[in-house]
């Protein structure tokens, strides 16, 4: 990455959380067509099966959840595209069908694979950061999840490692570990207790699957939202690394509920699925 950016227009002036969805891109155009149509057809669907859920409030879990499915994904995996959209149609079938609407843990995964890959281009600012802990320290205490912020601890410190180093997140790290302890005097259960044998073998699964992903994947090929330069392999491979654990921890914490609790799981098996194919088609 280059050391300098051009001038900043925009959120980006304030902020290196946002990617605005610009419809000046093809996939972003079509991501604004597909919204208000999932959202509409979530209402008819709520009014037409009565699914104790009014319609209003059907078209804004649908269209939300079918979002967040398409922004994580295209964070963990920013050269396809196409499998934001898999994870989108997923995401929202899931929320129709089952009642997927838990997208806190969507949105913390989302900002924590962001600040680790710097899809942005930029650093994150002092605000930045009290911003993600501060959610993160939410969606902890409020999903009973403190997990999370041992994810958040790792992700801060890779972004003190890896390329372009912002060491100040090594203070944010210890942090993120510091409330973990914290958390503690209220006895949240780290290991939930109904998880089977199906489940750590699902788990376990995912984590071959990554592995071979990380290790089979190319040097990216997309560019930083706010510069000329290519994301940083490293980077990519580590917000993915840190999104997969995010993922891990909901089932371990949570137990077999938690499969289908959040889009967090359709997003990551979609990107481990694409990975495994691309690398199996690249080598013939």
């Amino acid at each position: 990455m280059t050391d300098g950016h051009p001038k900043l227009t925009g959120l980006y002036r304030f902020t290196s959380l946002a990617r605005p969805v610009d419809p000046a891109y093809l996939t972003n155009k079509a991501l604004l067509i597909l919204l208000p149509i999932l959202a509409t057809v979530s209402a008819g669907m709520a009014s037409l099966m009565d699914s104790g859920s009014g319609p209003l409030s059907a078209a804004f879990s649908g269209a939300l959840v079918a979002f967040v499915a398409w922004a994580l994904t295209r964070e963990l995996a920013p050269d396809y595209n196409d499998v934001a959209f898999v994870a989108l149609a997923f995401a929202w079938a899931a929320n129709v069908a089952l009642d997927m609407h838990q997208v806190v843990l969507a949105f913390v995964a989302l900002l924590l694979v962001r600040l680790v890959n710097r899809s942005t281009g930029l650093p994150f600012r002092p605000f930045d950061t009290l911003s993600v802990f501060g959610l993160c320290l939410f969606a902890a205490v409020n999903t009973e999840q403190p997990l999370i912020l041992l994810v958040a601890s790792l992700a801060f410190a890779l972004d003190a490692i890896l390329d372009k180093p912002l060491r100040v997140h090594y203070v944010a790290s210890l942090g993120s570990l510091a409330a973990v302890i914290w958390l503690q005097q209220f006895n949240y259960d780290l290991i939930a207790a109904d998880l089977t044998v199906r489940d750590w073998s699902l788990l376990g699964a995912s984590a071959l699957g990554l592995g071979f992903v990380i290790l089979a994947s190319p040097v990216p090929v997309s560019y930083c939202d706010t510069s000329p330069d290519r994301l940083d392999r490293m980077r990519v491979n580590g917000g993915l690394i840190v999104g997969w654990l995010l993922a891990i921890q909901t089932v371990i914490t949570n137990g077999p509920s938690a499969w289908l609790e959040t889009p967090i799981w359709v997003c990551v098996i979609a990107v481990l699925l694409s990975g495994v194919r691309a690398a199996v088609v690249g080598q013939r």
